[in-house]
């Protein structure tokens, strides 16, 4: 007899493993099993590439934030030479988050015993411990871990193994490209503490089929589900598109650069950066789902809205910016109930994988992906 997490593998693969026509989502103890969970913190959050922050929040020498990656506490810091670093925000005395304090100095100090490091992560001193016989402050540094910036997205690998960011993603580099996403600015940021599982999120946020149903007003007029699909992407990634109706030019509220192709000035796009990078990119700004996981059934979201300099050179721009931040605050506020509501139904004794709508292509590729990578040692 199969152990219950063998079978629910077992289900998950004969759900999604299939063809889109023939597939079903992912079985729902894949959204509420902690051995699932746990399977995921190990298997692909700490084996993957994690979007972290913008290089922007820490722009000089010393800047820093804290955030958790797959339960690891890190310190993402700009060194003195200008590089970024993902640091362990642990101390190697016994064990106190760090990062609580100053958000820029030239060290970094451990609020319980005052052992303080360089941004390098090396210790420089260590009150009160010249008589502990054979200790040496060379051994201990805070461990670093991987960090690239890609597109001014400051990425963190807790690995060590990954192969170079910007070598998986180079085809999405370049229809990004016009954007010029490394000099945008942050136009905005709204916070939410969610208490549902990571992955109805993103499910929800990579297909337009809920349009006619959840958004009736604020996407389906201009949007209609009917006419979005998902592509092919051959990538770590998925991506959604979503035509405007009529082939018809999409409002903006900002002024849209230069080399902005005609079909993004048509409709906008949706992507899924795996494990779980959610981005909308609109014609004239970009918005940016961030989710810091803690558990199964929770995370934190903070939506990053992203404009150009060039696009917020507008009259009343900061008007704009508030129209931009209500307008999504109040999107989200729709798809809330739903992911909600999703939640509870995932929790009955009578929920079962459902079938897979032709609209939904996001959702099986993202979920194709996910399974191989739980079963992958």
């Amino acid at each position: 007899m199969k152990a219950p997490l063998e079978s629910l593998m077992q289900e998950g693969r004969d759900a999604v493993l299939r063809p889109l026509a023939e597939a079903s989502t992912l079985p729902p103890g894949f959204y509420t099993s902690p051995e699932i969970f746990a399977l995921e913190r190990e298997r692909v959050f700490r084996r993957h590439w994690v979007a972290v922050g913008r290089a922007s929040e820490i722009p000089h020498p010393g800047d820093r934030f804290r955030i958790d990656v797959a339960g690891e506490p890190l310190l993402i810091v700009r060194g003195k030479e200008g590089g970024v670093r993902a640091l362990s925000a642990v101390c190697r005395h016994r064990w106190m988050l760090l990062g609580s304090g100053a958000e820029s100095s030239g060290t970094i100090s451990c609020p319980y015993h005052k052992w303080t490091y360089a941004l390098d992560g090396s210790l420089m001193a260590a009150p009160l411990m010249e008589k502990a016989e054979g200790f040496e402050r060379e051994e201990c540094s805070l461990p670093s871990f991987g960090c690239e910036i890609w597109n001014g997205f400051i990425f963190a690998n807790l690995s060590g193994a990954t192969a170079p960011l910007s070598q998986s993603l180079a085809p999405l580099a370049a229809e990004f490209a016009p954007w010029k996403m490394d000099e945008m600015e942050i136009a905005g940021r709204i916070e939410f503490d969610q208490t549902y599982n990571w992955k109805v999120l993103a499910d929800n946020f990579m297909e337009a089929y809920h349009h006619f149903a959840i958004h009736p007003e604020s996407f389906e007029p201009n949007y209609p589900a009917a006419i979005s699909h998902a592509e092919e992407t051959n990538g770590p990634y998925a991506a959604l598109r979503m035509p405007h109706k009529d082939n018809g030019l999409s409002d903006t509220l900002f002024k849209p650069l230069d080399g902005i192709p005609e079909r993004a000035r048509r409709g906008f796009s949706v992507f899924n950066v795996y494990p779980s990078m959610l981005l909308a990119v609109l014609a004239d700004s970009v918005v940016w789902y961030r989710m810091e996981i803690d558990g199964v059934d929770r995370f934190k979201l903070t939506v990053y809205l992203l404009a150009h300099p060039k696009s917020l050179d507008v009259p009343d721009a900061e008007t704009l910016k508030t129209f931009l931040r209500e307008g999504t605050f109040a999107v989200h506020m729709e798809d809330l109930p739903a992911c909600e509501g999703v939640q509870r139904g995932l929790m009955s004794g009578a929920a079962r994988a459902g079938r897979l709508s032709h609209l939904e292509g996001a959702i099986h590729a993202h979920q194709k992906w996910l399974m191989r990578e739980l079963e992958r040692p």
